[in-house]
């Protein structure tokens, strides 16, 4: 059993039998107190002066800051907007959907496409059938202080009119959003600076959003499809874009049929068969052609490609094509 801590009185008690000569057995039958726990008593008093009337006596329960921090933790979720799973209806079930992917828009830059951004939007907004998977960086956010190029030379709109262009195109568009997820422009950048993220907050008000690796279970009609999304996922190969989904197909998320990323500028659409299942991974491109960075470090190719899938309501299948322009002329 537990021993029920002394007061500060007894400790006190005991300090004053002592400076009156007591001896240990006059002091055990004074107080009632075990030989040890006087022993104890003697020692602290000579070796701190704790026991003084005024001096406060500080006292911590583990398992009271455990309780404290378990509450803590549940008020925290329930305000959080985010979520790691998630089961949703796309479309009325009557037609097949299009889940198109679009991403790394770096929004601010001077290097993005602005005209191909607008003609987007509106192919998005317009196409009946039709919803997105927002992998990110919609913003360019260069607050990471790594050279006066990017921070100074390659912004054109400043962080807080970045925020603010992102929040008026999400009104208009946030009837097409299948869901959103983290990324390392737009998110993480402003959670190193400050610990909280903008865009974030705004994407998470309007739909399902993802702030790591999601799972997105998609009912279409009388099918489900298993999605896998993120804005990357851990793995390159100097051989494939879709290194990553796949990778993550294959170790983490084996259920999965379909696995969507972006960051890497680089489109890639893959249809493949493992385990038996046959599975569509996507990289998707970005209207950001024109950074200086890119091109000294990675291609002078960026491609503004943002591949899509044709997701059928009656059975189970799964049509990619590289443009929401080839998936309409396929659904007539």
């Amino acid at each position: 059993m537990p021993t029920t801590p002394l007061t500060l009185e007894q400790k006190r008690r005991v300090l004053d039998l002592t400076e009156a000569g007591c001896t240990r057995q006059q002091i055990m039958e004074q107080t009632g107190l075990s030989d040890g726990s006087i022993g104890n008593i003697r020692r602290e008093g000579r070796l701190s002066p704790v026991l003084q009337p005024n001096k406060k006596v500080g006292e911590f329960d583990w398992r009271e800051w455990s309780q404290w921090a378990k509450a803590g933790q549940q008020l925290k979720s329930k305000a959080s907007w985010s979520q790691e799973k998630a089961e949703f209806r796309l479309g009325d079930g009557k037609k097949p959907i299009i889940l198109a992917t679009f991403s790394d828009q770096q929004i601010g830059d001077w290097g993005t496409d602005y005209q191909a951004f607008t003609t987007i939007t509106e192919e998005i907004r317009d196409t009946p059938n039709l919803y997105m998977a927002m992998l990110g960086d919609e913003s360019q956010h260069a607050i990471k202080m790594r050279s006066v190029l990017e921070v100074v030379s390659g912004s054109l709109i400043p962080p807080e009119q970045q925020e603010m262009f992102i929040e008026a195109w999400l009104k208009e568009v946030r009837d097409k959003i299948a869901f959103g997820c983290w990324s390392n422009h737009s998110v993480e950048r402003a959670e190193k600076q400050a610990g909280s993220s903008v865009i974030k907050n705004l994407i998470s008000r309007h739909a399902v959003y993802f702030n790591g690796i999601g799972h997105a279970d998609i009912k279409v009609g009388e099918q489900t499809y298993k999605v896998a999304a993120s804005h990357v996922f851990r793995g390159r190969s100097q051989f494939t874009a879709n290194h990553g989904p796949r990778r993550y197909a294959r170790h983490e998320g084996q259920d999965r049929e379909i696995i969507l990323q972006a960051d890497l500028h680089t489109p890639e659409l893959s249809v493949y068969f493992e385990g038996g299942k046959k599975r569509v991974a996507i990289t998707a491109g970005s209207i950001q052609n024109n950074s200086g960075y890119a091109k000294r470090y990675f291609s002078l190719m960026t491609v503004p490609a943002y591949p899509c899938v044709v997701l059928d309501n009656k059975e189970h299948k799964m049509t990619p094509f590289w443009t929401i322009a080839e998936a309409v002329k396929y659904l007539g």
